[in-house]
């Protein structure tokens, strides 16, 4: 009963905290989906003379959440009066993307030692945009190759009954004789 209760109470302890951590993880990963878009909306935001703050408020506007939602929540801390960088170090602790980290550096050091922001961005969106493909390419890969080994490994079962139907006596030899 001890053990019961122990195991009970270990179990009411992991769940919550595994549920929130799926919730992450699935967060983090619609984020990423869409993150490469907003980058390449910055970039185009930048080229166009548009300060870095207002491209960011405008990524709020126009992507959809969850990244439109934690751009709207930077450009709300800087024009409550938080530096951009500070704002930007807060969310990428929060969401802890190196992505994002990427991002935050970037700022930080074309802020403090000048140079294209909007071609550094632009090299991170096509980074962003091939990882992707390449994750795509890989999940694609690895589902040919399971369903590969469904087919190979059914194929016995599957020519095992059909054999059942068509000729029982050819394939009755394997079940009665030792």
């Amino acid at each position: 009963l001890f053990a019961l209760g122990l195991g009970g109470l270990a179990a009411a302890a992991l769940v919550p905290r595994l549920g929130v951590a799926m919730l992450a993880a699935r967060r983090r990963t619609r984020f990423l989906a869409l993150y490469a878009e907003a980058i390449g909306l910055i970039v185009r935001g930048l080229r166009a003379g548009v300060p870095v703050t207002e491209t960011i408020g405008l990524v709020g506007q126009e992507i959809a959440d969850p990244v439109g939602e934690e751009f709207r929540a930077l450009a709300h801390q800087v024009r409550l009066g938080q530096s951009l960088e500070a704002a930007m170090w807060k969310t990428a602790g929060r969401l802890k993307l190196p992505e994002l980290n990427f991002l935050v550096i970037s700022l930080s050091v074309q802020r403090e030692t000048g140079g294209n922001l909007a071609e550094t961005l632009e090299n991170l969106e096509t980074i962003l945009r091939r990882r992707r493909q390449m994750k795509l390419k890989i999940k694609a890969m690895s589902s040919e190759a399971t369903a590969s080994a469904l087919i190979i490994g059914a194929l016995p079962f599957v020519v095992g009954a059909l054999m059942l139907m068509v000729s029982r006596d050819y394939l009755n030899v394997l079940f009665t004789t030792p």
